[in-house]
């Protein structure tokens, strides 16, 4: 089984559009997206209604959760940006992400960590050779 999976598109539209060629090209079985999908100031509205059609299993991150519950007191720079390209219909579509998800038995998928979406999985990175 291939999978393909995304991270952080933060509304780049034109980066979406090559990966999910490429997906197409390598014939993935399952596409998901593991969310801060929106957050920024490209392109949200579009972003989100290509993610919408896409069929894609999509979670939220962090940044959707702050788009739906921070007040303007709050909302960083970047996630309000991306709320007011949005209309009602996108920001529904935010409501119903999960935080996570099982694509399989032995596959779970959440953005962060299972109990953080802020928290970085990996508190290390290592490079190795090629």
């Amino acid at each position: 089984m291939r999978i393909a999976i995304l991270s952080d598109i933060h509304g780049n539209m034109p980066a979406l559009e090559a990966v999910a060629a490429d997906i197409t090209r390598r014939g993935v079985d399952h596409v998901v997206n593991l969310g801060d999908s929106l957050s920024g100031p490209l392109m949200a509205l579009e972003t989100a209604q290509y993610l919408m059609h896409t069929g894609w299993l999509s979670l939220a991150g962090n940044h959707e959760r702050q788009m739906l519950t921070h007040g303007p007191e709050r909302i960083s720079l970047s996630d309000g940006c991306a709320r007011s390209q949005l209309t009602e219909k996108e920001l529904t579509w935010l409501a119903t992400l999960p935080a996570t998800a099982h694509l399989t038995q032995g596959v779970f998928l959440c953005h962060g960590t299972p109990d953080n979406d802020c928290a970085y999985f990996l508190e290390t990175v290592e490079r190795t050779a090629a």
